[in-house]
């Protein structure tokens, strides 16, 4: 995990020396013209600025992509030292991001040169030393949201950036999106709750609600994939302990494997029902009620006398025929 946030730390670095190269050059080139040409050196030294200005924003949504990932990282693992779900989890993450600290008096693990400010800064410095512009920044809000991905948050930067100059002084406040990949972190559900630890990750089925069968569902099981459902659990939701059952575009699940937990009979292995408790009937013939059972061998093997067992709403989003389920508990 930290030579994954390592690696995108030295990138951004090189785009910082790549970036200072590229502007030395341009105004090297447009400070080349005859002395007398004032008002092209002008105009060159605006473009410049200019440049720099939307460079500035673009840097900014690149390293908001790297700070997150590593705020993200420190969030959880500090709710693995606390063993609690994080309900203010916004507020702590802004400051993790951009301070390096979830409270006043608390640090945020592994955020040491890895904060927002740590990024802009050395950004500014570049402007300085390599083309004598004076540039200063405010970072005015940070949120996140979970809008468009199941495997990756959005984080919101409202920046504004400040530019003095003895050709031109400007002022510009953007919202940029850095997008951060939630592939590879620890998924608090288990983290909190199961005798075991699991890394979300993205399956590679691609399929749509509808298209799944029960080869996706050994799938699943036995690489420890996860994959998106309209009525799972967000990642975000998963942070601050929120199990309740909505309509989630963005929700995530996976499987339990059923061989490393307390057996209950009448619940389904799926993460966010199984750690949240959720009991279900067992199988009554022609019950309207929601009803758990079991899936025979032959999709999944049993553990002793124990089978693997599914909510119905499950069983049929895998496409499992009631002539491969067995009742496992008794009406």
């Amino acid at each position: 995990m930290g030579l994954k946030s390592n690696k995108k730390g030295l990138v951004f670095i090189i785009l910082s020396v790549i970036i200072t190269i590229f502007f030395t050059f341009i105004f090297s080139s447009r400070i080349g013209q005859p002395i007398d040409a004032k008002v092209g050196l002008v105009e060159a030294r605006i473009t410049v600025l200019d440049n720099y200005m939307d460079d500035f924003f673009s840097y900014a949504e690149g390293a908001g992509s790297v700070t997150g990932y590593s705020a993200l990282t420190g969030v959880i693992q500090d709710m693995n030292l606390t063993h609690s779900y994080n309900p203010r989890f916004d507020e702590e993450f802004a400051n993790c991001t951009l301070l390096g600290n979830l409270t006043s008096t608390k640090r945020c693990p592994g955020m040491e040169n890895m904060t927002l400010i740590n990024y802009l800064d050395q950004m500014k410095a570049i402007a300085e030393d390599s083309l004598h512009i004076i540039a200063n920044y405010t970072v005015n809000q940070i949120n996140v949201t979970q809008n468009f991905e199941a495997f990756s948050v959005e984080m919101l930067i409202n920046l504004t950036v400040r530019i003095t100059d003895d050709y031109a002084n400007m002022t510009d406040t953007r919202i940029i999106t850095s997008s951060i990949n939630i592939e590879g972190l620890q998924d608090p559900l288990y983290l909190l709750n199961g005798s075991y630890n699991q890394t979300i990750i993205n399956n590679q089925l691609n399929k749509k609600e509808g298209d799944w069968n029960y080869t996706d569902l050994q799938n699943l099981y036995e690489q420890h994939t996860y994959r998106n459902y309209k009525e799972g659990v967000s990642f975000l939701r998963r942070i601050k302990g929120d199990y309740a059952l909505i309509t989630d575009y963005q929700g995530i699940e996976s499987i339990v494997n059923y061989t490393a937990v307390t057996y209950r009979e009448n619940q389904s292995m799926i993460d966010y029902l199984y750690w949240n408790n959720k009991t279900f009937r067992c199988r009554v013939p022609s019950s309207p009620f929601p009803e758990v059972v079991g899936i025979n061998e032959s999709i999944l093997p049993m553990n002793g006398a124990q089978y693997f067992q599914l909510d119905d709403d499950h069983r049929l989003s895998f496409g499992i025929s009631p002539g491969n389920t067995t009742t496992t508990c008794p009406p």
